[in-house]
């Protein structure tokens, strides 16, 4: 048996109708390279490192207590173990500059660890320790946030062999992302927007406890910074394991929908341009195309672990993070216990497919107006092909509100209006609701606000 093979998958929007699992073959994800790793703890997180010096690429794969190894994948057709790196533990690891800052996931102790890359062939491990902590996540402004427990706050830039303490932020800490001038904190039982434009100071721009989330894990937000995606490491079918969060207002994070894999758990997720790139652990690397930020489609998934399961041991094994910022444009993906798996997305088109048969885009669904609205508003949608349309509005918390539309339509221009009403013809309250639109292999959704 191959090492990976096409999985079924779902796609599901909080309450939306059930849709039959379909097999994802669009071709978008190709495996270039295969290394194993064997004798490891535990395969953990995979980074990157780009040698300006050289032009050569290498993987960054962690194991957990016995460090981490350094990959030659200037060629991801063939990936070639170059060292590893003793002495450190490699549960989570991230590069800034020529440096790896490495950490041991526990919240006691000194065990973070600062390793020099300046001849990758030959690491140099600095004799700095800094506090123990379960992440790692460095801004492109240089400044490293360790979470658990909380947040410390390090800047990199004046002497990154010895990181000046900046602040620290008093809460439960789990994981993080830095973008821009936002921090995405997750931990655990919330997720917190700061605004860090002074890392000195960070000011809390927003939160969300919603305790339908079991365990905010991690995640990272759209490219227009308008919407965020949380991996809830707990979640189990039907649960959604990626939360879908609306932070066009960031200080008011909305929950909007969500995507569940019903044979696996989630652990880690990255986006990069229009793609949302997973660790799905036992379901192995999922891409989805998030051109439509509010409706994630699936573009194509590879089992890194064909072997493991949901059940007992195996829970947390298979693919643990995919890194797609490299230089070549080549995905790394780490996986436990097979090893690093190198992938091209390249055949990619950024069509908007669908989980019914991975088509081209058949309908488009435009914003309602007026937007907000009293207290009716209208919808304007367009079908390229006859198709069967139905059109739903949504409240926050992914609950169907009403059915504006159910029924095969011709190719052309369309319009509904909603009055504001359930489906049971009762006044809804003010708030932000989602236009929902599902026509052929087409997925789409529009924010509403209704002010009364």
């Amino acid at each position: 048996m191959p090492l990976g093979r096409p999985l079924t998958f779902a796609i599901i929007l909080l309450c939306a109708a059930g849709v039959s699992p379909a097999r994802a073959e669009f071709g978008d994800i190709t495996l270039q390279g295969f290394l194993p790793l064997t004798g490891t703890t535990r395969i953990t997180n995979v980074w990157g490192y780009y040698d300006e010096a050289t032009g050569r690429e290498y993987a960054l794969v962690g194991d957990w207590f016995g460090g981490f190894y350094i990959v030659d994948a200037t060629d991801p057709t063939n990936p070639i173990l170059v060292v590893k790196v003793t002495g450190v533990s490699g549960f989570d690891l991230k590069v800034w500059d020529h440096f790896v800052y490495s950490c041991d996931g526990n919240s006691a102790g000194n065990d973070t660890r600062i390793t020099s890359l300046a001849n990758p062939i030959t690491p140099v491990v600095l004799p700095a320790l800094l506090p123990s902590c379960h992440t790692i996540s460095i801004s492109t402004q240089g400044v490293m946030y360790m979470e658990y427990v909380g947040v410390r706050i390090f800047d990199l830039n004046a002497d990154p062999q010895n990181p000046d303490s900046l602040y620290y932020i008093d809460n439960l800490g789990h994981d993080s992302t830095p973008r821009g001038n936002r921090l995405y904190d997750f931990n655990a039982v919330q997720m917190n927007i700061w605004d860090v434009s002074n890392p000195s100071q960070p000011a809390l721009i927003g939160s969300d406890d919603d305790p339908g989330v079991l365990y905010y894990h991690s995640g990272d937000e759209s490219k227009n910074h308008n919407y965020l995606y949380v991996c809830d490491e707990y979640a189990v079918t039907p649960t959604p394991d990626i939360v879908i969060y609306d932070i066009n207002d960031p200080s008011l994070p909305v929950r909007i929908g969500g995507i569940n894999d019903p044979a696996s758990r989630v652990h880690q997720l990255y986006v990069d341009g229009d793609l949302m790139f997973v660790g799905y652990y036992t379901a192995g690397f999922k891409v989805f195309d998030i051109a439509n930020p509010a409706a994630p489609v699936l573009a194509d998934v590879y089992d890194t672990s064909p072997y493991q399961t949901e059940t007992g041991p195996d829970v947390y094994n298979g693919a643990y993070n995919a890194y797609p910022y490299t230089h070549s444009g080549s995905v790394y993906v780490a996986d436990h216990p097979s090893g690093l798996f190198i992938f091209s997305v390249d055949g990619h088109t950024g069509q908007a497919t669908g989980v019914d048969g991975g088509g081209p885009v058949v309908a488009r669904l435009g914003q309602n107006y007026p937007n907000p609205f009293n207290p009716a508003t209208t919808i304007e949608y367009e079908t390229l092909s006859p198709t069967r349309v139905v059109l739903r509005v949504y409240d926050v918390s992914g609950g169907c509100v009403r059915t504006l539309v159910d029924a095969r339509q011709p190719a052309g221009a369309h319009r509904v209006s909603w009055d504001g009403r359930d489906d049971a013809g009762r006044a809804v309250a003010s708030g932000v609701y989602y236009s929902r639109l599902e026509a052929g292999t087409t997925r789409d959704a529009k924010r509403m606000v209704l002010l009364k």
